[in-house]
């Protein structure tokens, strides 16, 4: 068996404040029934954060500023079409939303959805993304904290 391949990804959690909430953007696949954060492969001469930025665009129809670095996830995968193992990298952002509606999402996405961070939390179907949700979520407390 040969050996395993890298893959880099970027992705971001999408926000936007409602009555003093948090809101995120959640994109469901796989016929409606994986929910998770728009994310994709980083292309050649491509930044993180220009790829995390670009795919929330295609993937949920949305255009956001930076706000926050959120790290980095990791998982090992196999696909199964070409049985070649991978080792995925996924750098996440914390992105703040300025236009765009989930309604123009790629066609690759089921459904983009708005959701209240803590339903988002129980919504996503990945226990790693639910930790960047949650890390999501305290760093909007923070921000928070700086304006009161």
């Amino acid at each position: 068996m040969g050996k395993a391949k890298v893959q880099r990804s970027a992705g971001g959690v999408v926000y936007q404040p409602r009555n003093g909430d948090m809101w995120v953007v959640l994109i469901a696949t796989g016929e409606g029934k994986v929910w998770g954060l728009p994310k994709g492969l980083i292309e050649k001469d491509e930044k993180p954060l220009q790829a995390a930025l670009r795919e929330v665009r295609e993937e949920a129809g949305l255009f956001c500023e930076p706000v926050a670095e959120l790290g980095y996830i990791e998982y090992w995968y196999r696909d199964s079409a070409t049985k070649v193992l991978y080792h995925k990298f996924v750098h996440y952002y914390l992105l703040s939303h300025t236009g765009g509606d989930v309604g123009d999402h790629g066609w690759e996405v089921d459904e983009a959805r708005w959701l209240h961070v803590d339903r988002a939390i129980e919504r996503c179907s990945y226990e790693n993304e639910r930790g960047v949700l949650a890390k999501a979520r305290e760093e909007w407390d923070k921000l928070l904290a700086r304006t009161t």
